[in-house]
């Protein structure tokens, strides 16, 4: 005979003893968020605990039709880790999963860490909060009679449901079966669970445990004790003695969503005692726990002093937490209230003004996150003016004003403020190199790290040369510290190394490559001291290796290429080592000139960081996709055809589901893979791919149209010629009239002719009219126009070769030449007057 069930295992919502009903509503709801036209979205499903959320994804999950939307239940969000709920996205996007849904008990602080993280994975984020109780709850209740009474073997009860307060669907059950067991019903809660402890004879999950313990507190349970104290205040006083005595002790045994709990519910001593434990842990470090901790005693402090000193650090070190745990709008929020704090402390005493530009400081940091760029502006320019005044009043705050005018430069050029920025590192540069003549000790590492800053600002604006002889000089002063203080030699072999693509990037690759050499030279002689410069050592002996080959040294090369690859062999013991073994294969491929060698590194480079992408997407998705580029133009050299189709179908498969986070970042390395390798398909005639491939180059330089215009623009150019390629006339001559549209949008006429790109897509769109016979009249004009353009600019021989010839494609393209003739005389004679 069958042992009857426990009441434990009733009640468990993964039984399903009581059948689904009634969510009619809620599940309408999912149903549309299904359906909503957005590619991915994430839902998080939220209520007390016997709510019925459980039950409800699980349905949600068994009537999922899979029709190109999958789904991703992750039940008890709360309870997870941000490390761990990130890893089960990451899978998640690996896995083509376009819907996210989530439970959780309760929402705060780490929710919206949450969804501000989810939603950097391009998710449309939102929650929904779920009644505790169902509508029809006498129907609920019989139901659930007749369910357990059949689950006992016995006759169900005919009773009303009792009035429970703030019911929950599991209290219903919970009455429902003690009125199938003939218990009574007219009993507080605290009498229907012991009711029910007393006949129980299994093991009891989640609330039902929690309220066992609450009516019977005998052992001590810190998860369930904490959860259970949410709901029954009676257990308050039992969580903060348990903790008060042995809190910091219990931070390593009990749940993430323990600790989130207590924050809330805890009393001073007991939190402080948590606090001292998950302060000093970096693992809490991404989580919301020390913030909602900090909150707490923030809170407490604004309550009982009036120290106005304590509220503004109290305000700062919130506003650092909630940042780092992704809690963006509240770091911002908290650093407001803190630069509110030291407004006052300055007025109250000047001394402060300091701490209140460190504090504006640290507010513009906050709004860059939030790309609230204006104030990051008007946030900035009020801590330099600060310092300015203060620097005025004391000279010997001139270090801080420096290092003020070195952080502004920073946000010009992430708002895409070249100019400004380059003007305030210069000023920058200009108070280091003073303060380093006087104070060489304090301020000589300063102002060489500022002048290799202001190097890569002049480079950005055009100023090649002055670029270079900023590097020199930061060279110089590096030098100078290593000689006066040998620990500085790694700083020195690093900006060597850096200084190596600096000065190749203006031009210079020779003195690059004396300036790479040099860093090797100092990280052999420190790698065998601390293994920790082989790294170093690996990437400079690549970066050596480019250079060559950039030089003319291309037997050289190879071998230092391959050097590189044995150093990066060395380290590939962990993820890191790895990936930097993949860049190293990668920069053969670009370094030597034997296909066999070629194929053989781009195969295992790919490989690699497949491997690599399979255990962080979000590291090494990129890398990955490029990785295929690179071996699919391989393939295609090697006449491996239909290999190489198969691979770019799934190259643009991979690039299609890449979130625009990624994008963000990876975006213009990655468009410029997919450029080389759309060039490729087109010149070998893969027409039809190399068209696809165009237009993914163009949705990535679409989204950031913002920072580089002429990209996208570039992308569209690139499109018309493929498409010409491809001899679809006409799309082509549509796609480069798009160009110049946006090069109409993007520049005044007057600089646009002064732009080769401008004109040689002018004179692509002209040689496509003569093609299409479309508007030979305006065609002739914009290929004249284009001639002039390039006959204005510099070192564009070939540029103007082409656009002649377009004009002259254009002339023949007439039915009576002569008067085409006419008109172009007429047109250059227009321009020499307007000229004169």
């Amino acid at each position: 005979m069958d042992r009857a069930r426990s009441v434990a295992e009733l009640l468990d919502a993964r039984a399903e003893v009581v059948p689904f009903h009634g969510r009619s509503a809620e599940l309408a709801e999912l149903a549309e968020w299904k359906n909503a036209p957005h590619p991915l979205a994430a839902l998080l499903v939220h209520g007390p605990a016997g709510s019925g959320k459980t039950r409800l994804v699980e349905q949600v999950r068994k009537d999922w039709d899979d029709d190109g939307k999958k789904l991703l239940v992750i039940d008890d969000a709360d309870r997870w880790t941000w490390p761990d709920l990130f890893k089960e996205l990451q899978s998640s996007i690996r896995g083509g999963a376009h819907r996210v849904l989530l439970t959780s008990r309760t929402t705060g602080w780490w929710w919206s860490s949450t969804r501000q993280r989810v939603a950097d994975f391009d998710y449309v984020v939102t929650d929904r909060p779920l009644s505790p109780a169902l509508d029809n709850r006498k129907r609920s209740f019989m139901l659930a009679c007749k369910a357990f009474a059949k689950a006992l073997s016995t006759e169900p009860p005919t009773q009303e449901p009792p009035a429970i307060a703030d019911e929950t669907v599991l209290d219903l059950h919970m009455a429902a079966l003690t009125a199938v067991h003939g218990d009574p019903l007219d009993v507080n809660r605290t009498q229907l669970v012991r009711q029910l402890k007393a006949r129980d004879t299994g093991t009891p999950q989640r609330k039902l445990a929690e309220d066992y313990l609450a009516v019977a507190p005998t052992e001590e349970n810190p998860d369930l004790l904490v959860h259970a104290a949410t709901r029954w205040p009676q257990l308050k006083p039992k969580v903060d003695e348990l903790f008060t005595r042995k809190g910091k002790e219990l931070v390593d045994e009990v749940d993430i969503s323990t600790l989130r709990a207590l924050a809330g519910i805890a009393g001073l001593p007991a939190l402080e005692q948590v606090a001292r434990r998950v302060f000093a842990d970096e693992n809490f470090a991404l989580d919301a726990l020390p913030s909602m901790i900090t909150k707490r005693l923030l809170d407490h402090t604004l309550k009982h002093s009036e120290d106005l000193l304590e509220q503004a650090e109290m305000w700062g070190n919130l506003s650092a937490r909630t940042a780092i745990a992704g809690l963006r709008e509240e770091a911002a929020d908290a650093s407001y209230e803190e630069v509110d704090a030291y407004r006052k402390l300055a007025e109250q005493d000047p001394e402060n003004r300091a701490l209140l530009a460190d504090a504006l400081g640290d507010l513009s940091l906050r709004l860059i996150a939030l790309e609230r760029n204006d104030e990051v502006l008007k946030t900035s320019e009020e801590a330099i003016e600060l310092w300015k005044r203060i620097a005025e009043e004391d000279p010997e705050t001139l270090p801080q004003l420096a290092a003020a005018m070195e952080q502004i430069s920073y946000r010009y050029a992430a708002l895409g403020m070249p100019d400004e920025a380059v003007d305030a590192i210069s000023r920058a540069a200009v108070m280091f190199q003073g303060l380093a003549e006087m104070y060489p000790a304090l301020f000589r590492v300063d102002f060489a790290r500022v002048a290799s800053a202001l190097a890569r600002r002049l480079f950005t604006v055009g100023r090649k040369e002055e670029a270079a002889d900023a590097v020199e000089l930061s060279l110089a002063h590096w030098r100078e510290a290593t000689h006066t203080d040998p620990r500085y030699e790694p700083e020195l072999a690093r900006n060597l190394a850096l200084a190596g693509r600096i000065l190749a990037d203006f031009g210079r690759p020779e003195t690059a490559a004396e300036a790479v050499a040099e860093a090797i030279e100092v990280f052999r002689r420190l790698a065998p001291a601390n293994p920790e410069f082989t790294r170093e050592l690996a990437d400079a002996v690549m970066r050596h290796s480019q250079l060559l080959d950039e030089t003319g040294h291309i037997s050289e090369a190879p071998l230092v290429a391959e050097e590189a690859v044995v150093l990066w062999r060395e380290l590939a013991t962990d993820a890191e080592g790895r990936a930097g073994l993949a860049t190293a294969l990668h920069n053969v491929v670009l370094v030597t000139r034997n296909y066999d060698v070629e194929i053989a590194a781009a195969t295992e480079c790919m490989e690699l960081l497949k491997e690599l992408a399979a255990e962080d997407t979000v590291r090494y998705q990129v890398n990955y996709a490029r990785a295929i580029a690179q071996h699919t133009e391989l393939l295609l050299i090697g006449e491996r055809d239909d290999e190489a189709d198969a691979q770019t179908a799934r190259l643009l498969e991979i690039c299609k589901t890449l979130p625009q986070q990624l994008i963000g970042v990876y975006g213009p390395s990655l468009a410029g893979s997919l450029h080389t390798l759309g060039r490729a398909l087109s010149e070998l005639e893969h027409h039809d791919q190399a068209i696809a491939v165009a237009e993914q180059v163009i949705e990535i330089w679409r989204s950031l149209r913002h920072r580089n215009p002429a990209a996208h623009i570039g992308a569209v150019h690139q499109l018309a010629l493929n498409l010409r390629g491809a001899e679809r006339f006409e799309a082509s001559r549509e796609a480069a009239h798009f160009a110049i549209v946006l090069w109409h949008m993007t520049k005044p006429r007057e600089e646009l002719h002064k732009t080769a790109s401008y004109g040689d897509v002018l004179a692509v769109y002209a040689r496509l009219c003569a093609e299409t016979r479309y508007e030979l009249e305006n065609a002739l004009a914009l290929a004249h126009q284009a001639v002039q353009i390039m006959r204005g600019l510099k070192n564009e021989a070939l540029k103007l070769e082409l656009a002649v010839e377009s004009l002259n494609t254009v002339v023949e393209a007439f039915d009576d030449r002569e008067e085409a003739k006419k008109r172009l005389e007429a047109l250059v004679s227009s321009s020499s007057a307007a000229n004169a």
